[in-house]
């Protein structure tokens, strides 16, 4: 990969095995990494904290942390848990980052970390809204899930032994993980089952609003 003087290299770090062997092969490859950007909410996995102080140790970079200027709960208590495909998190996850990288001036180029097993995502509409160049290296090395993994295990990353539990390590909470993340968490984390059950009597909350007419829209905001 040819890298730019004067041309901000971007990397969409999720903190997951993919977006860290993603940010270790640019490196390798030469590409000058200007920008590192990490979504944070508050239903991040705990183990990621030491995760994210382990990559910058090791890469001397930087993790840029954004926010969302809301918190999840807040939204959890107006709008119920997101629905498993896409949902309100989602959105704001995109929106988010998309504004701070749009906020970077000069040219840009955003690298994201899709394996070879997820070409189709290449494809979303989250994709084809960008108004910079995007580019999947681990797609072009020919690098799926298993081969990051290994890559990162190699390279000395952990994760405190999530993937020894989960296929993967967004939010504890995400409702995309359906039953069997539950009864994963349940089983192996007490600590954040009981979290989670505190934030269902939230999301009840917002269920009894709807019933009773309340503002039931997503978009709101």
């Amino acid at each position: 990969m040819k890298a730019f003087v004067g041309h901000s290299s971007v990397v969409s770090f999720s903190g997951g095995k993919d977006s860290t062997a993603m940010l270790h092969l640019l490196l390798e490859q030469g590409v000058p990494v200007s920008h590192v950007v990490y979504f944070e909410t508050e239903w991040d996995f705990p183990q990621m904290r030491a995760h994210l102080d382990l990559v910058t140790a090791k890469t001397g970079l930087r993790i840029i942390r954004v926010r969302y200027y809301r918190y999840f709960e807040e939204m959890l208590a107006l709008w119920g848990w997101p629905k498993s495909a896409g949902g309100w998190c989602t959105a704001r996850k995109h929106r988010t980052c998309l504004k701070y990288i749009g906020h970077i001036k000069g040219d840009k180029t955003e690298y994201i970390g899709f394996s070879a097993d997820e070409v189709k995502r290449t494809q979303t509409k989250w994709m084809k809204t960008r108004r910079w160049p995007v580019r999947f290296p681990l797609i072009e090395a020919g690098m799926g899930e298993a081969d990051s993994l290994a890559y990162c295990r190699r390279l000395g990353y952990h994760w405190d032994g999530l993937y020894d539990v989960f296929d993967r390590v967004s939010c504890f909470c995400c409702p995309k993980g359906g039953k069997t993340k539950r009864r994963l968490i349940r089983d192996n984390f007490p600590d954040l089952e009981r979290e989670w059950q505190r934030l269902d009597a939230v999301a009840c909350m917002s269920n009894a609003q709807h019933d009773a007419g309340g503002r039931s829209g997503a978009n709101d905001d």
